[in-house]
């Protein structure tokens, strides 16, 4: 196999760069008053026990995936970006838990999971990004085993506000939409039978519900 060297090296240029572009806008977070690493614990604090195998739906740059790993768990993660998972496994190879995470490229909203595949799914500022996140949470219902654990956590209005505000500061567009947590989630568990509770922590929302 011939390994073009000069190719390898743009690629990792631009994860690096796209690297560093996640960490700016994380300090910017952290300085208006949002941390996002601290949320992320929050997130797995929420959901408390957490079994194996573990689902985490939507990459991005990591950072659940990251968090569940560095609590001791294995986690398979998936994201429709490859280029999102590149920058991904940096912060995995910071945390020294790369060898934890297992990643799949994989669109949220038609997974290639068997029904009732992992125990504890999780999906962290996701549902925004989402062309339809009624469907992405049908499919994490479907891929979680009965008397599994679902959390699902994502910005509400406040934390919609800052986001938006900071991606400006940073001459940036954030291209997420606001979402109907309530709507999209709350009654989606209704109406498929999963108990849950709903917590409100600072900029985020966050879903634990039980599938029956």
């Amino acid at each position: 196999m011939v390994v073009n060297t000069q190719n390898s090296k743009k690629v990792n240029s631009e994860v690096y760069r796209k690297f560093n572009q996640y960490e700016r806008i994380r300090l910017l977070f952290k300085k208006y008053g949002y941390d996002m690493e601290a949320a992320r614990k929050k997130v797995l604090e929420r959901a408390g026990r957490v079994k194996e195998p573990v689902l985490d739906v939507g990459t991005g740059p990591g950072r659940m995936a990251y968090t569940i790993a560095y609590n001791g768990n294995e986690v398979t993660t998936i994201d429709i970006s490859e280029d999102a998972q590149r920058v991904a496994r940096v912060y995995a190879q910071k945390y020294n838990v790369l060898d934890k995470i297992k990643f799949m490229n994989m669109d949220a909203q038609d997974m290639k999971f068997k029904n009732g595949s992992f125990a504890t799914v999780f999906s962290a500022n996701l549902l925004h990004d989402v062309k339809s996140p009624k469907k992405v949470v049908q499919e994490i219902i479907r891929v979680t085993r009965p008397g599994g654990k679902i959390i699902i956590s994502d910005l509400n209005q406040k934390g919609r506000a800052l986001v938006n505000k900071v991606y400006r500061l940073n001459r940036e567009v954030h291209r997420g939409k606001s979402v109907n947590l309530e709507k999209i989630v709350g009654e989606t568990f209704k109406k498929m039978g999963i108990s849950f509770k709903k917590y409100e922590d600072g900029y985020i929302t966050t879903y634990v519900g039980k599938k029956i």
